[in-house]
């Protein structure tokens, strides 16, 4: 078979967010850039189609007319005591101190300039559990989530077609070297099984992270989470599977941290599945009871969304059966609970004002029917707290929830809801107070809703397992992308950018996130690579 060969100035192996923004830069530079992906071009742009859109940003516009006083220190001040460095991560706090100060010019400005906006009103993610996360609101939502900033990316390089060769279906399956550097890349068609031999002055690995091998997840899980639980589900890319992490340290390279994952505690698995255990995340309410295989709250710190993402999971994670329920109602579901990604928010996603807006303000009726229908075989509704207690048995094929408990736990919240935030003990009905008090967050939580009001149902309960997504670790580099070695050298001719780098220096978040670094950590990486390699020659 007639092995296929290209020579060009950059190679960039993955064709999602980072690999594209890389692209843009190269042949804004005047590079020829090939572009090469496993995946078929119908998806072209990766993980960012599916994406909901949040960025963590510190100093825009928004913020200054929510009134947020925020600055790159005080950002910096946040991550760096969130993430829980270690003394030797220099190069991961180093692309932390470069995204803090550079997120408003190289990305939120960039993007803007380009067409894509915003929307005004900011929201406050990841305000940590038992220490300070985000000390003020950063999360600033896409109009037209991920999905329109990918496909607005790839219009972005139709300017460029002479210089830019897309090459879909084509597994990398190794580095090539000569003379001492990385000369390139081979590999094999992923259908066809045809050769091919990419030969660059500049290799560029934007593979992704490792969650779509659950395998390997499971080798690589913290040790203080415990034991994996026997089902996990992914919603990573299907070859985020490490492949090029292996190929990396196979010459040379430092891959470090990936046993640091962001993954959420509230997935359940997708009704029409793409790939092997596909699951969807919940934005988890916070009105919500989040509760254990039997139905009783999980405690004694009660455990809700927005605080503290990884504690969530380690919490889950360690829990019996290795999974949990949310048990709301009705009015709860349209009030406060998203599904993240674009796939389930088309009216974000198409970019349709009214629907938004009213979904938004007046309650999103189409995702409780969504979950409420037959098709979504993690979620039960009911009339009683008895009969949620069956029909969750039922989800699981056992007989682990028994209604008496399940009622008690229901009457026992809501009595605390009742006394409300001054009154009551209870940190997950004081955290609700505190929620309300920021108007971005106050229009989708409920106004201390009990779950057992009639007029409010029906009950639903959703069974949640842990759904891996993001790896915090990876390949390090330094500030212009280049790929290091464990002795702090550079591997000549070899970078890395986003996911595939831990979004920059092998995890730049550290052990969690602040919530909303990873499409804009795509971006950022894959600029200053871009354009270390696009200035250089």
């Amino acid at each position: 078979m007639v092995t296929e060969t290209l020579t060009t100035d950059a190679v960039i192996i993955g064709a999602g967010l980072a690999g594209i923004v890389t692209a843009i830069e190269l042949l804004e530079h005047g590079k020829r850039v090939v572009l090469v992906d496993r995946d078929d071009q119908k998806v072209f742009g990766g993980q960012a189609r599916e994406a909901l859109g949040g960025m963590t940003y510190t100093g825009t516009p928004q913020q200054a007319r929510a009134g947020i006083k925020d600055s790159p220190d005080l950002a910096y001040e946040d991550w760096i005591r969130y993430g829980q460095f270690n003394e030797e991560d220099t190069w991961p706090k180093a692309w932390a101190r470069a995204y803090v100060d550079h997120c408003v010019d190289d990305i939120y400005f960039w993007l803007r300039g380009r067409g894509l906006k915003f929307l005004p009103v900011i929201t406050w993610g990841e305000r940590g559990m038992n220490e300070v996360g985000n000390s003020v609101a950063r999360y600033h939502l896409l109009w037209g989530g991920g999905y329109t900033l990918a496909t607005r990316m790839i219009e972005q390089l139709e300017p460029h077609s002479d210089s830019l060769t897309l090459l879909f279906n084509r597994n990398v399956q190794g580095l090539t070297e000569t003379a001492g550097r990385v000369s390139g890349c081979h590999g094999v068609g992923e259908t066809d099984g045809a050769p091919f031999e990419i030969t660059a002055e500049n290799t560029i690995v934007a593979t992704g992270g490792v969650g779509g091998d659950l395998g390997l997840v499971r080798k690589l899980w913290p040790e203080e989470w415990g034991e994996p639980p026997e089902t996990l589900l992914t919603g990573a890319h299907k070859y985020s599977d490490g492949k090029m992490h292996q190929q990396v340290e196979s010459i040379g390279g430092n891959v470090t941290h990936l046993s640091r994952m962001w993954n959420y505690a509230t997935g359940f698995h997708h009704p029409k599945p793409r790939k092997p255990n596909h699951g969807l995340a919940l934005l988890p309410p916070r009105s919500a009871i989040w509760a254990d295989y039997q139905g009783k709250r999980i405690g004694p710190e009660p455990l809700m969304g927005a605080f503290d993402t990884r504690w969530t999971c380690e919490r889950v994670s360690q829990q019996p059966r290795g999974y949990s329920w949310s048990i709301l109602n009705r009015k709860v579901v349209e009030k406060e609970l998203m599904i993240s990604g674009s796939e389930h928010n088309p009216a974000l996603r198409d970019r349709k004002l009214f629907t938004f807006l009213k979904e938004n303000l007046l309650g999103n009726k189409r995702v409780f029917n969504y979950l409420a229908s037959d098709e979504v075989a993690d979620a039960v509704t009911a009339s009683t707290p008895e009969e949620l207690a069956r029909k969750m048995n039922q989800v699981t094929g056992g007989d682990e929830v028994d209604g008496a408990v399940l009622r008690s736990t229901i009457e026992a919240y809501d009595a605390e809801v009742e006394l409300g935030p001054e009154l009551s003990s209870d940190p997950q009905i004081k955290r609700i107070g505190v929620l309300r008090q920021w108007k971005g967050d106050r229009p989708k939580v409920c106004n201390f809703q009990p779950i057992g009001d009639p007029s409010a149902g029906p009950l639903m309960a959703i069974r949640q397992v842990i759904l891996c997504r993001k790896s915090l670790g990876g390949i390090q580099t330094d500030l212009e992308g280049r790929v290091l070695k464990a002795d702090g050298s550079n591997i000549d001719g070899l970078y890395a950018v986003g996911e595939a780098s831990g979004f920059g220096g092998g995890g730049s978040n550290g052990v969690r996130s602040l919530e909303g670094t990873f499409l804009a950590g795509c971006i950022l990486t894959g600029r200053f690579t871009g354009r270390a390699i696009g200035g250089a020659g």
